[in-house]
Formats: C-alpha cells, structure tokens, sequence
C-alpha cells in the first residue's frame, strides 16, 4: 500500500485537514474561554457571599390591624434590627381580614403574613401558590356570636330565621357554621348575611342584622362595654387557630428569611407572656383600640405562641376543609398537608 505524507496530499485534501485542525483548535479555545466566564459569573465576588446574591431587597409582610401577633413584632421593630444591617427592608402591610392578604399574595404583593384558619383553605382550593409556615396557639377564646344585649334572642337555637351576619372566607364564617350545626340548624334554617369585617360590623350596630360571630379586639371593646350578650364562645363551639402563610415562592427562594421571621416572632411572643400591660399599651398604638380593651382581651386569654406545623394542626385544618367542601362551599377538596412548608 503506498503511503502518503500529508504535504504529499492533493491541495484540496490538505485545505480540508488544515480547516478541521484550525476548527478544532478554534472550539478548544472557545470552549476554554466559556468555561472561564462561567465559573466567573457563577462564583461570588471578593467579599460577597453566594446567599447576599440572592437575597431580596425588601420583606413584604401583612398583618391585621386587630391580630397582635405580628402588631407586635411590628412595634418592636426587633425584624428591622436583624435585617436593614442585611440590606434588607421590611415592608409591613395592614389588611382589615384576611381574605385581602391572601388575595395580596397571590398577585405578588405579599410575602408573609398571618391570618386565621379559613383564609388559607380558600386560597389552596383556588390554586393560590401557599404554605402553611407556622402556627398559632389557639384563638377561639377571643372569637363568640353575639346580640346586642337587648336582644330576644336568647340561645342559638333562636337564630332560626333571623339575619346572621357572615364573613366569607374567615375564621368568622366556620364559627357560624360550627354554632349553627351545635344548634341543629343548617344556613338554610338562617337568613345569611354576607359581608366583610367592617361591613358587618356597621349593619351589626346599625340594627341591620340580628346576630354577628366577633372577635377581639372589637369583641373585648362589646364585652367591656357591656353592649352584646354572648349566644356561644368560639372556644366552646370551635376550637381553631390562625397560621403564619406563606408564597410558595418566597418559601423556596429565601428560607434562610421565614426562619428570621419566625426566630423574631418567637422572641416577642415569649416577652409578651411576662409583659400584658406593655403589650397593652403597644398594641393601642398599632390599632384604634385604647390599652384598657387590649388589657381586657388579654386577661381573658393567652394569645403567645409561635409553633410548628404538626400532624394535629393538619388534621384540624383538614375537618375545616373536610366541612366546607362537604357544604360545597369551597370548589374542591384540598389536602392540606400537600401546603406545609418543608424548609
């Protein structure tokens, strides 16, 4: 066989192998230039850490003005102390109920926040991206349906066929639902009457419905007044608690900041066991309630507490859903398990 040397070859032969060499060399090069950049681009700065990369610029967090958990974190300001030096801001966002703030989180304007049992529910069966992120001790101490105290309603059992004011999609309506069940009655034995918080507030003075499920601190304010005569406390018809949600979004990006979070809650919940008359006082400065009614509500029950999401929480929340979905109140059954947040 005869051999050949390479410049032996015909001309165009060797064009072909001198323009693959050349292209080989070429891709090494480029390839080697690529890797570079990458592993620059992808590696910190002198004197960043990869987590400040990611880190948002600001915290947007609702809360209720009636609700003193996070009021209090928010009158601390323990949360701004532990981030602004991370170039962080921490917006707070107040909402009159807890529908709105879910309706906040969907839309992206919510990070997270702290509402009652059943604002949560709504948003799952609507698709609403959430997680449950902590939980509250329970709250059915400050909720009860109530009359005005010159009422001839006398027992729940007396509801039948009166106005019943209803506030969708909160932790009011399941304790109207619950107080009306413990009664035998069913909203078709009621005339319901569908409103938000402050609505139902008004036609509740306004004479404009019979009866109305409250919560404190407007429920302390009634109480104190002597103005309302209790039909049925939340805490012996519907045990329940309120929960700290969260975006799926910003749970997943930034866990490292609902631990901060939480870790901040904790500390002024556990502070405000030992302290009611200051709680009193700073709550009065983040609602329109004076301290005496805070004072009033917070002798009558412990409100402190920042817990874990637990199998019994679940559980407790999946009979609330188990009990709407059942009234064909929320579009389709949930699992409330498949919404906790796993850090």
């Amino acid at each position: 066989m005869k051999k050949y040397k390479i410049n032996s070859l015909p001309a165009s032969y060797q064009r072909v192998i001198n323009y693959s060499f050349l292209t080989f060399i070429t891709c090494l090069l480029t390839w080697a230039v690529t890797l570079t950049g990458c592993t620059q681009q992808n590696s910190p700065q002198a004197g960043q850490s990869s987590t400040n990369v990611t880190k948002p610029n600001v915290v947007n967090i609702g809360h209720q003005k009636g609700t003193p958990g996070l009021n209090l974190l928010k009158a601390q300001q323990l949360l701004e102390k532990r981030l602004t030096p991370e170039g962080i801001k921490v917006k707070w966002i107040e909402f009159r109920g807890g529908p709105p703030m879910m309706e906040a989180m969907a839309s992206g304007n919510v990070d997270i926040g702290n509402v009652g049992n059943l604002p949560p529910i709504f948003a799952q069966a609507g698709g609403n991206q959430i997680v449950y992120v902590a939980a509250t001790a329970s709250n059915a101490g400050a909720q009860a349906i109530v009359v005005p105290k010159d009422s001839p309603i006398k027992t729940l059992t007396d509801l039948k066929g009166k106005r019943l004011a209803i506030q969708k999609g909160t932790a009011l309506q399941y304790l109207a639902l619950k107080a009306l069940e413990s009664a035998k009655l069913t909203l078709n034995d009621i005339k319901p009457v569908y409103l938000n918080i402050p609505d139902s507030i008004t036609a509740f003075e306004g004479g404009q419905v019979d009866a109305i499920p409250i919560s404190d601190p407007y429920y302390a304010q009634k109480e104190k007044a002597g103005t309302i005569r209790i039909l049925a406390k939340g805490s012996d018809i519907a045990p329940q608690r309120a929960y700290y949600i969260a975006t799926q979004n910003f749970a997943q990006k930034h866990p490292e900041l609902v631990k901060i979070i939480l870790e901040e809650q904790r500390k002024v919940e556990d502070w405000a066991k030992s302290h009611k008359n200051e709680v009193a006082q700073l709550l009065a400065k983040q609602t329109e309630y004076d301290s005496s009614i805070w004072q009033w509500a917070l002798d009558r029950r412990s409100y402190f507490g920042v817990f874990d999401i637990t199998d019994e929480f679940i559980s407790e929340q999946q009979q609330v859903v188990d009990l709407f979905y059942n009234q064909k109140l929320i579009p389709k059954d949930i699992q409330i398990k498949d919404a906790i947040w796993k850090p």
